[in-house]
Order: C-alpha cells, then sequence, then structure tokens
C-alpha cells in the first residue's frame, strides 16, 4: 500500500509529525526568555495598539492639565500663608491697639480722679497764702469752671490789692476777674466803736485755670501735701511704663 497524505497539496499547513517538538508559537508566554518576551510584547502592542492608546493618550491629558493647574495651586498655597499672616497681624494689632485704648482710658480716670481732682485745695491754698491781713473772707465757692469770693475790708485800697493778687495767681484766668456787688455798709468795727472807718463788702467772681503737674507740683510740697505728691509720682511712673498699679 502507498502512505498518500493528502495535506501536501495545501500550501501553508503544517504537517505535524509525531515526535516533533511543539512549535515556538505554543510556548507558555512566561517560558520565554527575557529577549523573546519583549520581541513578543513589542509585536502584541504593534498589532494591538487600541489596546494601550486611548489610556495613554487620557493619562496625558489628565497630567498636562495637572501639570498646568499645580503652579496656580502652588501661588495659591503660598498666598494663602500669607493671607494668614496677614490676618494675624491683623489681629495682633487690634489686640495691641485695644490695649493701649484701655491703658489710656485707665490712665486717664487715674488722673482725673487722684492727681487732677477738684481744684478746692490748691484754690484754698492760694487763697490762705496771700490774703491780706486787713481782709476777711466771709465765703467763698469753686467748682471746675470758676468761683466766687465774697470778702470785707474797711478800705477800697486794701480790697484793690487783694484783687491784683488774685489776678497773679497761676490758677486763675487774669481776664475773667470780675468785681461786682459792692456794698458799702456802716462802721460795724467792734473793736473800735469809735471809728469812723466804714466796711466795703465785695463779691469776686472769675474762671479757673488748669495747670499742668510740673506747676502742682510744687505747690504740694509747699503746703506738705505728700499724699497728692505720691499720687502724682505713681500717675508719671505709670504714664512712663504703662502700668497701672
Amino acid at each position: 500500500m502507498i502512505k498518500y497524505n493528502f495535506l501536501s497539496n495545501y500550501e501553508g499547513i503544517k504537517i505535524w509529525e509525531k515526535g516533533l517538538e511543539k512549535s515556538p508559537e505554543n510556548k507558555p508566554f512566561f517560558k520565554n526568555d527575557f529577549k523573546e518576551i519583549v520581541l513578543i510584547s513589542r509585536a502584541f502592542l504593534i498589532k494591538n495598539k487600541i489596546v494601550y492608546v486611548p489610556t495613554l493618550s487620557t493619562l496625558a491629558i489628565s497630567f498636562i492639565f495637572n501639570l498646568i493647574g499645580f503652579l496656580p495651586y502652588l501661588n495659591t498655597l503660598r498666598l494663602e500663608t500669607k493671607h494668614q499672616e496677614f490676618t494675624f497681624n491683623v489681629e495682633e494689632l487690634t489686640n495691641f491697639n485695644e490695649n493701649l485704648k484701655n491703658k489710656n482710658k485707665d490712665l486717664e480716670n487715674y488722673y482725673q480722679l487722684y492727681v487732677a481732682g477738684a481744684p478746692a485745695y490748691i484754690f484754698s491754698y492760694f487763697l490762705q497764702k496771700n490774703i491780706p491781713e486787713d481782709v476777711q473772707i466771709t465765703e467763698f465757692l469753686i467748682d471746675k469752671d470758676g468761683f466766687n469770693i465774697y470778702a470785707q475790708a474797711y478800705t477800697i485800697k486794701t480790697i484793690n490789692e487783694f484783687i491784683n493778687s488774685i489776678i497773679e495767681w497761676s490758677i486763675v484766668k487774669s481776664d475773667s476777674i470780675t468785681v461786682k456787688n459792692v456794698i458799702k455798709s456802716g462802721n460795724s468795727n467792734q473793736t473800735d466803736p469809735s471809728s469812723n472807718n466804714d466796711l466795703f463788702l465785695v463779691e469776686i467772681s472769675g474762671k479757673n485755670n488748669l495747670i499742668g503737674i510740673s506747676k502742682r507740683l510744687p505747690i504740694f510740697r509747699d503746703s506738705f501735701n505728700y499724699g497728692q505728691i505720691n499720687k502724682i509720682e505713681r500717675y508719671i511712673n505709670s504714664k512712663e511704663s504703662g502700668n497701672i498699679n
């Protein structure tokens, strides 16, 4: 019998023969060496671009957009840090100004209450120091704005000297002195009833002149008012240090 293989009549068909090794194309992928794996992979990628081209294109576009937006993001972070720093500085400045305002208010209250005080003490000091012997003060009224003095003497000359001394007081506005209600009464000299001198009654008014600490201190020292001196010195120290103890 003649062996006949009809497959030899067809081209492109590989004839399998028993005992031959398996074709390399049928070997498992990972059993190939590294070079073969590279070649097979390269050939696969060339033939099947649809597998990776869309994905890589999407990743590339996303990377470009992220790269474009990265610089503005960095600027945003930098500006945010600057903004936070600016906000912190503004808050610190606001707190400092508020504290300074409160300290100045406390200092002003301390000055008005303990240092400036009522003008009665200083006015009484000047009145006691400068009143002539022949002038008698029957009454005097004083407030923060002005004063009224009710005096009497036996001569107009004595009253004029007293008025001239008041004009020179540093605590009085010299151009505000007013003399009114000058009354001449009969002889009321109880020590010498035979005297012919008449008694003159007069009302003197004027405005206060506020003086500073530098002019107050000599007055308090001269009158031995150490309590007021201590208050003024505490005020000066507090003003320099910014603290009121």
